[in-house]
């Protein structure tokens, strides 16, 4: 009976002090399984490290141990089994992880939700409010893993660098971990709506902080994922105004132009000289994306699709500000074509020069010295007509009419002058500016009068270095919410 006894207690199931699941089989009373054991002891890995001691760590080995640490509370239980690897990159896996990356400085989800829309959103409005809050309520009860991506970059490009290289060091984990988690959810997940987004965020960050070279190959990327969705020919919606249907439509329709303009300002960093770009050329009847208060669902009046306009009705008034965006890096677009075809004649660049100042003139009297509003299309128009002028200015017959000649080089200077006013006006009203709400463009219009100023026969003059101070200044302060290293380099060694 005794000996009966024993096997019966033997072969009764034991539960796990930890987990609570039952072990069958087992002749031992242990306070936690094996697996407890081994999550306990990954998990213990990150947190039992002094912060101190984190930020001395080289970037790699921290995202190192902060993957290991955030895979650690989501492994399955059969993690020795031949099955593990497709159950460690299930959506609920990954979804876990991302969450550990994005709450581990304390930071949560809803806030970053919040910061996000009260920010970047407004210049960057490819997410429909509206629609966003009904998939994450899905969310929270169904993970899946591009959501969960999008929540990643969400955080990541609302990061702010901090003067603290040890403390900075932990943007720079935040970064390697989600280019690391977009390529990983892109091998296992399909190409959907969300890991585009989440693409034109990370490729907006790495262009904003320098990372020229890796914000090319992610733009190229998020196209791919874009045109496999169809939303390279997606027109305005037919669907009944208002509906989910009709959000679906037109945030798939804003994506794809936040993803044009991405790819165009990249494609305007002077590394990028002589590559092609990553989405089609815009088109004449291309329909303009609707502007962040339709997506959001807070203006209701309605639109007859037929009203809808196309990108190059650039003289119709009212257009807002992603609108006007969109129509600036159309003719952004035009520009660069005409040069890529050796159009660069005075009959096609006169032409063409015309419509940007127009539309830049436009632009300026809606902006109404308002900050925060149409910057986008303002450092477009600017850029646009630098690259026409510049171009102009290098033609070997342009010696032979006079004209034209003193008309480009007016045409630049203007542009300069712009450009120094515009700091001016920026660093007088510094202290009143929400820096979140400003599109890191600035560098981009900031370099090209740098390089003009450097042409100037008179560089020495104390004006034109009274003028080098502000924009250096303006470029400073940006400096505290985008890296603008390669600009402030060149602002060293010009000095």
């Amino acid at each position: 009976m005794a000996h009966a006894d024993t096997e019966g207690l033997q072969r009764a199931p034991q539960v796990c002090s930890h987990c609570k699941s039952i072990k069958k089989g087992c002749d031992k009373k242990l306070p936690s399984c094996s697996q407890c054991i081994k999550s306990e002891r990954l998990a213990s890995t990150w947190t039992s490290i002094p912060r101190s001691m984190r930020a001395k760590l080289c970037p790699t080995v921290r995202l190192s141990l902060l993957l290991m640490n955030s895979l650690s509370d989501v492994l399955p239980s059969n993690f020795e089994s031949k099955d593990s690897a497709a159950s460690a990159t299930s959506n609920s896996v990954f979804s876990s992880q991302i969450r550990h990356i994005i709450e581990r400085d304390g930071k949560y989800i809803d806030d970053v939700v919040v910061r996000y829309f009260q920010g970047v959103h407004l210049w960057l409005p490819i997410i429909s409010k509206k629609r966003f809050r009904d998939r994450f309520a899905h969310f929270q009860a169904t993970p899946t893993a591009d959501f969960a991506l999008l929540l990643l970059l969400m955080r990541l490009i609302i990061q702010h660098p901090s003067p603290d290289p040890d403390m900075d060091q932990d943007r720079e984990v935040l970064y390697l971990a989600s280019k690391t988690l977009f390529a990983q959810v892109q091998a296992f997940v399909p190409s959907s709506l969300f890991l585009v987004q989440a693409g034109v965020l990370l490729a907006t960050y790495e262009h904003a902080h320098g990372v020229i070279e890796a914000a090319y190959v992610t733009i190229g990327t998020s196209a791919r994922m874009a045109c496999a969705l169809g939303l390279h020919t997606k027109p305005c919606s037919m669907e009944m105004q208002g509906t989910d249907a009709w959000l679906d439509d037109e945030e798939a329709l804003a994506t794809w132009w936040g993803l044009m303009i991405c790819d165009r300002a990249i494609g305007c960093d002077a590394q990028m000289h002589g590559r092609p770009l990553a989405t089609r050329p815009i088109r004449d009847d291309d329909y303009l994306p609707l502007e962040p208060e339709f997506l959001d669902g807070s203006r209701r009046d309605m639109m007859d699709p037929t009203f809808r306009y196309f990108v190059s009705a650039i003289s119709l008034p009212g257009v807002g500000s992603f609108g006007r965006e969109a129509q600036a890096t159309y003719l952004l677009d035009r520009v660069r074509m005409a040069i890529e075809a050796g159009q660069t004649s005075e009959n096609t660049l006169y032409p063409l020069g015309c419509e940007l100042q127009n539309l830049l003139g436009t632009v300026m009297e809606q902006v109404a010295g308002r900050w925060g509003i149409y910057c986008g299309a303002t450092q477009t128009l600017i850029s646009a007509l630098y690259t026409l002028h510049q171009t102009a200015a290098m033609q070997q017959d342009i010696d032979n009419n006079p004209r034209y000649r003193e008309t480009v080089k007016v045409a630049l200077k203007t542009m300069t002058r712009m450009v120094i006013d515009i700091a001016y006006a920026f660093n007088m009203e510094v202290g009143t500016i929400n820096i979140d709400i400003l599109a890191p463009a600035t560098q981009h219009i900031v370099c090209c009068a740098q390089q003009h100023i450097l042409t100037a026969q008179d560089f020495n003059d104390r004006k034109w270095l009274e003028d080098f101070n502000q924009l250096r200044k303006m470029l400073n302060y940006f400096n505290q919410r985008w890296i603008v290293a390669g600009e402030l380099h060149e602002l060293h060694l010009l000095e």
